[in-house]
């Protein structure tokens, strides 16, 4: 597949690829948090952490709507003005069923005796929409203390350790999901992006291709 992005399609792209260099930011922060470069303690490391998953898991749904400017209804003032992850899955879905990114892996192909790369479907997908969703709700409890009533009532101390493997678990998935991934547009195009190409210095690589199966 080859690029076949527009330059009135530019703005899109350009847009999209910032969110991307913000997703790739706060999944590094989340990494030198949990590994104890941040000096904070146990605690505000694990709130931090949650924090910047929600962002993302925010950040992955503005992306698809960023993506997918070109549907009218997404112009909408209701969705335009949206900020909540949740609100905006859920619209996204009524209006695209393929809306949400694939994960990309890919592979070496060879086409008329000329060496090249394709691109081939993750299955499962490592960080489905519910996924998101599922952790987008459990966000909300990792950054609230909670009312005076619950904290007499609870014998759970509060942690304090510094192993955080679903911290870990989480921020894998997002990255395996968006390490490179195209999003259905319409029958006739998708949108690429990969988050670090290795061959211009780790930048984000984003454009608009002409669509084949995935």
């Amino acid at each position: 597949m080859k690029p076949t992005t527009t330059k009135s399609q530019h703005p899109v792209i350009g847009l999209y690829a910032n969110l991307m260099d913000e997703v790739k930011v706060r999944i590094d922060c989340i990494d030198r948090a949990v590994h104890g470069q941040t000096g904070f303690p146990g605690p505000i490391v694990r709130e931090f952490c949650y924090t910047q998953l929600r962002l993302l898991c925010e950040l992955i749904a503005l992306s698809c709507l960023v993506a997918h400017g070109d549907i009218a209804a997404t112009y909408a003032k209701r969705l335009g003005k949206e900020w909540s992850a949740d609100k905006i899955i859920d619209q996204l879905t009524k209006l695209h069923p393929h809306f949400y990114p694939q994960p990309m892996r890919q592979t070496p192909q060879n086409i008329n005796g000329v060496e090249g790369w394709g691109m081939e479907a993750v299955t499962p997908v490592p960080f489905s929409k519910d996924n998101l969703l599922e952790l987008y709700g459990k966000c909300h409890r990792h950054l609230h203390r909670g009312n005076v009533n619950k904290l007499l009532n609870s014998e759970t101390p509060v942690e304090i350790h510094t192993n955080f493997p679903e911290i870990i678990n989480w921020a894998q998935k997002i990255t395996d999901l968006l390490s490179l991934h195209v999003i259905v547009i319409d029958q006739d195009k998708l949108m690429f992006c990969m988050l670090r190409n290795a061959e211009n210095n780790n930048k984000v690589q984003a454009g608009f291709m002409g669509r084949k199966p995935l």
